[in-house]
C-alpha cells in the first residue's frame, strides 16, 4: 500500500495571509470548480514575511510560489493547476493552487470521539499525486511530492503521514 501525506501550511512567525479583493466560494476555488480571472488580485491582510506558500484567509486556500509552481510543473506532479495571483505591492510571482485530484470520503469511525489516520477506500483514489478526499478540502500526496518537497526545502508547509494525524469523528450516524 503506498504512503500518503497531509499538506497543510505551518503557520510560521510573521507569516503574510492574503485576501481577494473580490468575492468567491472558496470550496470552488479550492477544488477547482471556479477559475478566477487571472491575474487574482490579492492583497495582504496580516503579516509582512512571504514563503512559498503563503495562505489565503479563507483557510481553504493557498497561494504558491513560482519556485513552487516551477517544481511541480517540471517534475510532471498531477492533480493540481494554477492560476496567476497578483498580490498589491508585491513584485514576486504567485500561483493559486486548485486541486484536481480525488478519492472517496475518508472512512469514519462508528462512535464518536477522537481517532488516529486518515482512512480511505484505494480503490477510490484517481492515482494523481495531489489529491483531496470528497468532501473535503483536505490535500493528500503522494510520496513522490513529499520526497519533492522536502528536497527543495519548500517553506511554509506541514506535511505529516495521514496514517499519524489525530482527528475528531462525530461518529457514523
Amino acid at each position: 500500500m503506498d504512503a500518503f501525506f497531509n499538506i497543510g501550511i505551518k503557520r510560521e512567525t510573521d507569516e503574510a495571509l492574503i485576501q481577494s479583493l473580490i468575492e468567491y466560494d472558496q470550496i470552488k476555488l479550492n477544488q477547482a470548480e471556479f477559475i478566477p480571472v487571472e491575474p487574482f488580485e490579492m492583497e495582504i491582510t496580516e503579516g509582512n514575511k512571504l514563503y512559498d506558500v503563503v495562505g489565503f484567509q479563507d483557510t481553504s486556500n493557498f497561494a504558491i510560489s513560482e519556485r513552487f509552481y516551477s517544481l511541480l510543473k517540471e517534475h510532471l506532479i498531477s492533480g493540481w493547476k494554477g492560476y496567476q495571483i497578483s498580490i498589491s505591492g508585491i513584485s514576486e510571482k504567485y500561483y493559486g493552487l486548485q486541486v484536481t485530484g480525488r478519492c472517496g470520503k475518508l472512512e469514519q469511525p462508528k462512535e464518536a470521539g477522537f481517532y488516529k489516520g486518515y482512512k480511505f477506500d484505494y480503490a477510490t483514489w484517481d492515482k494523481s499525486n495531489l489529491f483531496s478526499p470528497d468532501e473535503t478540502v483536505l490535500l493528500f500526496c503522494t510520496k513522490k511530492v513529499r520526497d519533492l518537497l522536502k528536497k527543495n526545502k519548500i517553506t511554509n508547509l506541514d506535511v505529516t503521514d495521514i496514517s499519524k494525524i489525530h482527528a475528531y469523528s462525530v461518529g457514523v450516524r
